[in-house]
């Protein structure tokens, strides 16, 4: 239950997250070219830290499940009505890197998490065994 809880928070969060920074990248002004901002980079960073310290155990299943939605969403979203082949794989490179680096993040802040969890719940004679 636990884990479908992380995953719904994930997934909420990596879709709140994404149009919280367009928001301000449309209010800022800063009108560019780009079909994939590069805000968007942060946003998997902090969805996969967040699931990665809540699920610490499972932090790449729930990562990736987290992330799924929004990266096909992503995909979609920037190559609706274009049919051109490049611009495809372009997005889903793009998109792909985003979702490694995620769960790259939720992997290493499980582990963190992990061992921080294991060392403080070992007695101190245990220690320097």
């Amino acid at each position: 239950m636990k884990l479908f809880l992380v995953i719904a928070l994930g997934i909420i969060a990596s879709f709140g997250l994404t149009l919280l920074a367009e928001f301000f990248w449309f209010s800022s002004g800063a009108k560019t070219i780009w079909h994939v901002y590069p805000q968007f980079f942060c946003i998997p960073m902090i969805v996969g830290a967040g699931v990665g310290f809540a699920a610490r155990r499972k932090a790449v299943l729930a990562a990736a499940l987290s992330l799924a939605p929004w990266a096909v969403w992503l995909v979609v979203g920037v190559n609706a009505g274009h049919s051109t082949t490049s611009r495809w794989a372009t997005t889903i490179a793009l998109v792909s890197v985003y979702f490694a680096v995620g769960v790259g993040a939720a992997v290493l802040v499980g582990r963190r998490m992990g061992r921080s969890v294991v060392k403080s719940n070992q007695s101190p004679s245990q220690e320097h065994a």
